[in-house]
């Protein structure tokens, strides 16, 4: 190993694999310039011995191959400061050595991040840079509070400089536009006191700066073409990401480049200047990935709004367009199933429109355009249209971006939490167009890739073919008989007419106008068919003509495109064959399996024939048979591996993990089901929309979204078996495995942040973020003391910021957590906000972390805050008496101080210039100084109110604190005070209605009436009469506040079956009117009076299961529903509140299933449905005690039977099953079933194994033939036996052992077989349950049990 002398530091040396050296007998003319690709590396030929320095490059000295650089590109500039690059010596290895920065490719968002941290004093920056955007950022050398930014703005370049003493701004010289497409060269350099600017070496301008000035502190890097997520006060957010090529990026200090040896990072550039920058009007573009897009401006507001283009792919669904607006405003066009889909949203609801007239997917160049104007949107593609009316009071308000193609991955996300995305997302989707656009046209103006302000993944020209669209779109209808009919797979009709008889026609062609009548050919999907002649039939008599079959010849002129066309004869090279051939079945077509569902054959017929044909039945036609696909639904894929969970914890599943495949499904149409039976105790799956409730299937969209969570309660292992279901196919069960993981976590990202006073920022991975095990788990950050200063929010599904004290990870990875700072205090100096925390995964936690926020102090003040009090009238103007902001140390234009709404009022509203102003919106304090705000109040209340809102002050290029604004509002004495409380009354009774229920007053009067309006249904109002005298039962319709004040006011109950009544009444005000029916005064209130109606409890308890319990001798056992059970008639009774108390037990003792040493005596009849009752058996082996059973009224008695024996397990139901021939039969616990008296508390652990299978059948358990299955299984009614209809036997069977505990019994299920041509099993059409009384008989009617007619 030696070193190369030449070859400079900062170049990367790449492996010799990329281009074999050249043979040393071609010589010179071997070295020939790299591709394009490779246009920044230099071409190193090392050997044993120096080259002569006379000789030209490339000569051999001394019989030796001599190093090579190619001067053409000019990397090796510093010769002498290479210090020790070491290559290989012997074989001739090529060595590319490539400089960083030498010439990249910004789309718009693109950007390189150096990490050079250094302390500069006098330096020398140089670029490259070459664009068309008239702004964009070349450079930011960033620190805390000093920076360096060079950038471009409307056409001309400036400097901003901070070296901490404030802001000095170096323009370029006045009239010099850079925005050209133009290579322009550009050095700034800062020597002793003076800033300098030199472009393209002719053009220059400088700033003096103060004397004594500080070093320029670069503490955050140095960032080339954009900031990426970079937070700073002094960014300006008019300046975007450069669209466009930077080269030759050198930041010097003392000869030292400080880039030169620093790590960096590129996020979305590509090597070379892009040739799309350049790109003009006629270019068509290519969508090559599924990150593809462009953005245009905003589609501006037209009298008509058109967008048009030309398209060419093979991608059934995508998104073409996409364009939000305000609010809920957005339109979109997407291809769904192969055609085109337009949304419009004008906040109305969404219209939607189809066009099936032309199918776009057929790799074919298609003309699309749209339209959208005053109450209609129209779509055409080709020549076929189609519309829907839209409100013509509405409009499309439209703000950001026109998004092409697709849509940017962090605004999809934005997107998509704000709402119109997700629910575009319901109709079409929102993955990348992958295909061709051309043409493209915005209001009738151009738009190409020069106009776009972002691009990723596109590329100049169609790729893979050279072609002229130049006249395409012309109206189909002009292609003539020469030419094929149809170009597309559309719905447009052949030319109906070859020939035009006239009288000089023969007789028998008077009729004819065309050759052949075509009929579509009809192929199951991935199948074949037969071209038939009624496909292509004749329209002649052949006979009467003396034509024969096979003078009539076809010749295939182009291969259909998702099939292929087979022949069977000896012509098939030249692509003829004869109507002979069609009917003697030797021509088929073959689909390829498609998902498309349309094709066609092209056909070039003649008939060759020495009859008097008219001429144009001479002439060659052109035709084409369609071929309609009868599509086949496939079934849908599921596959999984391994996937670790956190232990006690939950951990999401990941589409990665567990992958779907369906070609002809959306995945909004998927479901996955869970066909395992995991208990609840190890653990389940849920949706974190709806947690703690467990789901046995979810859907595709669902697992996409990250919605569904596994959650580990206990064990070791798990597994989940899972099926997926497109509504008609389910795919082959998969398993995958579940490795629980012990969880572990590490910070590995805690920057902290620094931010402004007043301001609000993004916490995301970039500042916080944790390495977990396992990888999937939940990771939650819990604060574990108030904040201070400001608080934490993180963006909701609704979109709404929400104060939180815990967040996840994925709010981290989404970019939904900020902080932001609240804090009105005045505060001189920098204040830290310490957020502390600690990290959850699973059980596992990490105790005790600081999060840092710095916050500078806002120079923005209040100098004046005066609250608003409301006296009279309900709008007042706040003006700049009330609220005043300034600038400290700066005198700023009132236009340019803007107050920014962060919370609105709740009882009132804030107008500007009478438009109601919501949180986001703004005024300035130039309203305020004309008395444009105004509050207006929306309640009257008859006391004091305070009402507020929040706000904050944008000046001079930084925020304020948030500041709240009081307004009193002063009371109303002439609004009413209301009380409505309400009436509870019992089932057929009265009850009293008085001023604790129903009152109305105002601060000086009582004096009110009331008016029933609508009378109650289920009773009715009737006054009470004065003492000795007989009470009137009449009901009223007029009472008073009097009547309230003395009770004399009674609702009386009619006794019917209802929980609830109410009746509607006016109050009016007396002491403003006469106290007539006709005159009650002026209206002050309406409402409804609820009154809610209480039930008699008229029915005892009785008992429906009453059964021996069987316990084994000594052992345990528990209680449930299954062994007693007690209904109550009562209909708003729920049986489960039933209450047990025991009264006396001698050989045992009841107590709690969870803790055995806790006796139960008082019990509910709930705890025996969830299995929390156990009885302990000690004693004699029978015994009868007494249970008391109430409903809180009335109170039964009942006998327990208990007997203890030795442990058994025996079948209890084996009855012989009738089916019909080869049909399938389910079996459940009513046809088979064990019971046992040990202590089984869950049904999966008695397990019957078939040890003698079914001879004309199978056991099918859910879907899958097994040997083996349990009682939970036949409970759920998953187990069922199969028949076999080759089988000609009138019965089966199959034998089984049951075991549970260390029990088993063998027993054997018998089934009988209706033959074939036999009656049926009949049906049973009324089971009912009887309630019979000891002593009595009941009778069994056909209302209790009947079969259907047979």
């Amino acid at each position: 190993m030696r070193r190369v002398p030449g070859v400079c530091q900062e170049a990367h040396i790449l492996g010799a694999e990329h281009q074999a050296p050249p043979r040393a007998e071609e010589g010179e003319a071997a070295v020939k310039r790299p591709s394009e690709q490779r246009l920044s590396a230099a071409l190193i030929w090392p050997t044993e011995t120096p080259r002569d320095e006379t000789s030209p490059p490339g000569n051999v000295a001394g019989g030796k191959r001599q190093p090579i650089f190619h001067k053409d590109l000019e990397l090796l500039d510093d010769f002498d400061s290479c210090q020790s690059q070491l290559l290989s010596v012997g074989s001739f290895n090529q060595v590319w050595i490539r400089k960083r920065f030498i010439r990249q490719s910004y789309f718009g968002d693109s950007f390189c991040t150096i990490h050079a941290i250094q302390d500069v004093t006098s330096f020398h920056l140089s670029l490259q840079f070459k664009t068309s955007r008239r702004s964009g950022l070349l450079l930011l050398a960033a620190g805390v509070q000093d920076y360096l930014s060079l950038e471009l703005l409307d056409g001309q370049l400036r400097v901003r400089l901070n070296l901490g003493s404030g802001e000095q701004v170096l323009p370029s010289p006045l009239g010099l536009q850079l925005n050209n497409l133009l290579e322009h060269t550009v050095a700034v350099t800062r020597q002793d006191s003076s800033l300098t600017m030199l472009i393209d070496n002719l053009y220059s301008s400088s700033l003096p700066l103060p004397q004594h000035q500080e070093d320029l502190n670069i503490d955050l890097g140095v960032f080339l073409g954009g900031t990426g997520g970079l937070q700073t006060n002094y960014l300006d957010q008019s300046i975007p990401p450069l669209r466009g090529c930077m080269s030759n990026v050198k930041f010097e200090s003392h000869n030292f480049d400080i880039l030169r040896s620093e790590p960096s990072e590129c996020v979305d550039t590509k090597d070379l200047c892009s040739s799309e920058f350049e790109a003009g009007g006629g270019e068509t573009i290519s969508f090559i990935s599924p990150d593809s897009f462009i953005s245009f401006p905003t589609w501006e507001l037209a009298d008509t709004r058109t967008l048009e283009f030309l398209i060419k792919t093979t991608i059934e669904d995508a998104l073409l367009v996409f364009h939000a607006g305000h609010k809920e405003d957005f339109i979109a066009l997407g291809l769904a199933g192969g055609y085109l889909k337009g949304l419009v949203d004008l906040g109305n609801g969404i219209v939607g429109l189809d066009n099936v007239g032309v199918q776009l997917d057929d790799d074919q160049w298609h003309r699309v355009k749209i339209q959208l104007d005053q109450g209609m949107f129209v779509m055409n593609v080709d020549s076929q249209a189609s519309s829907v009316p839209l409100s013509e009071s509405a409009s499309l308000d439209l703000t950001g971006n026109l998004y092409v193609g697709g849509i940017a991955g962090k605004m999809k996300e934005m997107l998509r939490n704000s709402g119109p995305l997700l629910r575009m997302e319901e109709e079409i989707t929102s993955e990348s167009f992958i295909g061709c656009l051309g043409e493209i046209k915005v209001n009738q103006r151009d738009r190409s890739l020069r106009d776009a302000l972002v691009t990723k993944d596109v590329h100049v020209s169609c790729e893979g073919e050279e072609y002229d669209y130049s006249t395409y779109g012309e109206d189909v209808e002009k292609v003539t008989t020469a030419s094929p009919v149809i170009i597309t797979h559309a719905d447009i009709k052949p030319v109906e007419r070859h020939c035009y008889p006239t009288n000089d026609t023969p007789e028998m062609f008077r009729n004819i106008t065309k050759l052949l009548d075509i009929t579509p050919l009809l192929v199951p999907e991935g199948g074949e068919a037969f071209l038939d002649i009624s496909n292509l039939h004749p329209t002649i008599d052949l006979n009467r003509a003396g034509i024969r079959q096979s003078q009539i010849i076809f010749t295939l002129q182009k291969d259909p495109l998702y099939g292929s066309v087979d022949m069977n004869i000896n012509s098939r090279k030249t692509k003829k064959f004869t109507l002979l051939d069609i009917i003697n079945k030797k021509i088929m077509y073959i689909h390829d399996g498609n998902e498309r569902y349309r094709d066609q054959i092209q056909l070039e017929v003649v008939m060759h024939s020495y009859s008097q044909l008219p001429e144009c039945l001479k002439n060659p036609q052109q035709y084409i048979l369609p071929v309609e696909i009868i599509p086949v639904n496939d079934i849908p894929q599921l596959s999984g591996g391994d996937f670790p969970i956190t232990q006690h914890g939950r951990t999401r599943l990941s589409p990665q993990l567990i992958k779907i495949v369906d070609s002809d499904t959306r995945c909004d149409d998927l479901v996955v089901m869970v066909t395992s039976e995991a208990t609840l105790e190890e653990g389940y799956l849920e949706n974190a929309k709806h947690p703690g409730r467990s789901i046995d299937k979810f859907t595709c969209r669902q697992l996409k979204d990250g919605d569904i969570y596994y959650i580990h309660k206990s064990g070791r292992t798990a597994g989940l078996t899972l099926q997926v279901s497109d509504g008609h196919s389910v795919s082959p069960a998969t398993t995958i495995s579940l490795a629980v993981t012990q969880p572990s976590l590490s910070i590995v990202t805690n920057t902290g942040i620094l931010m402004n006073q007043g301001s609000n920022s993004t916490i995301g991975i970039q500042q916080l973020a944790v390495a977990s095990t396992p990888k999937y788990g939940e990771v939650v950050y819990i604060l574990t003391r108030a904040l201070r200063f400001g608080e934490l929010q993180i963006l909701t599904s609704e979109g709404r910021m929400k104060e939180v004290m815990s967040f996840h990870q994925s709010d981290l990875e989404q970019g939904h957590l900020r902080y932001i700072s609240t804090d009105p205090s005045d505060h001189e100096d920098i204040v830290i906000e310490r957020i502390e925390f600690d990290v959850h995964l699973g059980q596992f936690v990490l105790q005790n972390n600081t999060f840092l926020v710095k916050i500078t102090p806002s120079m923005v003040r209040m100098a004046k805050m005066v609250p608003l009090e409301m006296k009279e009238g309900t709008l007042k103007a706040i003006t700049e008496t009330e609220l005043e902001a300034a600038v400290k140390g700066k005198n700023v234009q009132a236009d340019s101080v803007r107050y920014v709404l962060v919370k609105a009022p709740n009882l009132g509203i804030l107008q500007l210039l009478d438009k109601d102003l919501a949180e986001g919106d703004s005024f300035t304090q130039q309203d305020l100084h004309h008395s444009y705000l105004n509050y207006k109040v929306r309640t009257r209340r008859n006391v004091n109110m305070e009402d507020k809102f929040q706000f904050r002050v944008f000046a001079d290029k930084q925020y304020s604190p948030v500041y709240t604004y009081p307004i009193k509002i002063l009371s109303d004495p002439d609004v009413p005070v209301i009380t409505n409380e309400g009436l509870t009354v019992l089932e057929g009774g009265e009850s009293i209605l008085n001023k604790e229920q129903l009152w109305v007053q105002i601060q000086n009067s009582t004096d009110f009436v009331y008016k029933i309006t609508k009378e109650p249904q289920h009773g009715r109002l009737i006054r009470e009469s004065p003492p000795g005298q007989p009470r009137f039962e009449g009901a009223i319709k007029l009472f008073s506040n009097e009547d309230l004040l003395w009770d004399r006011l009674i609702y009386k109950h009619d006794g019917s079956k209802t929980s609830k009544d109410y009746f509607t009444f006016l109050v009016f005000d007396q002491a403003k009117g006469g106290a007539t029916t006709k005159d009650q005064g002026q209206e002050v209130f309406a409402g409804d009076f609820r009154i809610s109606v209480q039930r008699r409890n008229d029915h005892i308890p009785l008992q429906v299961v009453d059964k021996t319990f069987n316990v084994v001798r000594n052992g345990q056992r528990l209680l449930t529903t299954d062994d007693i059970l007690f209904h109550d008639d009562d209909s708003d009774f729920n049986d489960t509140q039933l209450v047990y108390m025991r009264l006396g037990i001698l050989s045992g003792n009841i107590v709690s299933a969870e803790d055995s040493s806790h006796p139960l005596f008082r019990f509910t009849q709930a705890d025996l449905r969830d299995k929390k009752v156990l009885f302990v058996h000690h004693g004699a082996d029978r015994e009868r005690f007494q249970l008391q059973v109430s409903d809180g009224v009335h109170k039964t008695t009942a006998l327990l039977q208990v007997q203890a024996s030795e442990p058994y397990l025996r079948v209890v139901n084996n009855s012989m099953v009738v089916i019909d021939h080869g049909s399938t039969k389910t079996l459940n616990t009513s046809l088979l079933s064990a019971e046992s008296n040990v202590d089984i508390r869950d049904l999966n652990e008695i397990i019957y194994e078939v040890t003698s299978p079914p001879s004309n059948g199978r056991i099918i358990v859910s879907g899958i033939e097994s040997p083996m299955f349990t009682q939970e299984d036949l409970r759920k009614g998953v187990v069922s036996y199969q028949h076999d209809d080759q089988s000609m036997s009138s019965k089966d069977s199959f034998s089984f052992r049951v075991s549970s505990k260390g029990l088993f019994v063998d027993a054997t299920f018998r089934i009988k077989i209706f033959k074939q041509g036999y009656l049926s099993e009949p049906e049973v059409i009324n089971n009912e349950v009887i309630i019979s009384y000891e002593g009595e008989h009941t009778e069994i009617t056909q209302e209790h049990l009947k079969p259907e007619s047979v």
